[in-house]
């Protein structure tokens, strides 16, 4: 498989592109479509990284995807994975443009890169939630496979802080996971704008950000609409685990919309991710299975823009062609020039 080249910035304006948000899926519930189509590496040092804080990044207009990676996820009417799909099975169009495919790959037992993003909010506090997603986090690491590599991040206030680099050595996660307390306000939305280029350090074609928190923002120094441009630059599917409590059941739909429930499927589905909700450690392990095997289910498709025309965001529209009746899950577009057309 080729080399990839990705630049990640923040900017432009999201116009029509994200679809509106898709109902809150069960933990074991069928991820919704973002669209139906008709028919062994050596471990590095062990020793752990001090924290490091993150600068938001910064948008030029010159910004913009090099090469368009999309993982792709395809179910069947039952809601199961399909396996066996080779590259001509697959029709792409971005901005209304057929594009001819160069990069095609499906391997279950190929490694995996996971960037983990806790909150560490003083809200993660109750009712063990910050215990909670530390537990989750483990179980990802008990399903690792050779050649998987992770990373962990922490947010609070205006900071995120890099806790262990990418490494293919669990135990830098582990001892790390043991040095995060919660305390502070959240700044949920700054934090996301920050993490997809520090994730681009994974080695492994099929990537993951993993995003625990309980929702809650009042801390971001980013609007709506500057939260919106960066959805545009998430290549990487986002898994947003929203941590609650019993509590949150009784919530009014005024105030789960404070909870910041909207934005959080936004990103998810926007990236090609989903959103999960749960309610203590016993709903959060078979989140965690999930998505370990979403991930590895990743079919990735790849095209390279012709590096003509404007710069702006495309809407991506992946397509199963064999007869059928197939969801098909994917990040929703890039930022980019015009594709060069199918041949």
């Amino acid at each position: 498989m080729r080399r990839f080249c990705f630049a990640i910035a923040a900017g432009a304006l999201l116009g029509g592109a994200i679809a509106a948000a898709q109902p809150l899926p069960a933990p074991s519930a069928v991820p919704p479509a973002v669209s139906t189509p008709p028919a062994a590496a050596t471990p590095a040092s062990t020793a752990a990284p001090s924290p490091r804080e993150t600068p938001l990044p910064t948008y030029t207009e010159s910004a913009g995807s090099e090469y368009v990676l999309l993982p792709v996820l395809v179910f069947d009417r039952k809601g199961r994975f399909v396996d066996g799909l080779a590259k001509a099975d697959f029709r792409v169009n971005a901005g209304g443009v057929n594009v001819t495919l160069d990069t095609f790959e499906r391997d279950d037992d190929a490694p995996a890169s996971f960037a983990f993003l806790v909150d560490t909010s003083g809200s993660m506090k109750i009712a063990g939630k910050l215990e909670s997603a530390k537990s989750a986090i483990r179980h990802i690491l008990e399903g690792r496979r050779s050649g998987d590599d992770f990373a962990l991040f922490a947010f609070s206030e205006n900071e995120l802080s890099l806790l262990s680099e990418f490494s293919p050595d669990p135990s830098r996660i582990s001892r790390a996971l043991t040095r995060l307390e919660a305390g502070g306000r959240t700044a949920l939305f700054d934090a996301v704008a920050a993490t997809p280029s520090r994730m681009l350090a994974g080695k492994n074609g099929k990537r993951a950000i993993l995003l625990f928190t309980d929702g809650v923002d009042n801390a971001s120094r980013l609007s709506a609409d500057e939260m919106a441009t960066i959805l545009q630059q998430v290549s990487i599917p986002v898994y947003a685990v929203g941590m609650k409590n019993a509590a949150f059941d009784r919530l009014s739909d005024a105030e789960r919309k404070d909870l910041a429930l909207d934005n959080l499927k936004l990103l998810a589905y926007t990236s090609g991710g989903q959103l999960y909700l749960a309610n203590g450690e016993e709903d959060l392990r078979p989140i965690a299975a999930r998505i370990n095997t979403e991930v590895r289910k990743q079919y990735l498709l790849g095209f390279a823009p012709s590096g003509q025309g404007e710069l702006k965001y495309r809407v991506v529209v992946v397509s199963v062609t064999k007869p059928g009746k197939w969801v098909v899950r994917t990040r929703r577009g890039y930022r980019g020039t015009v594709p060069a057309p199918a041949g």
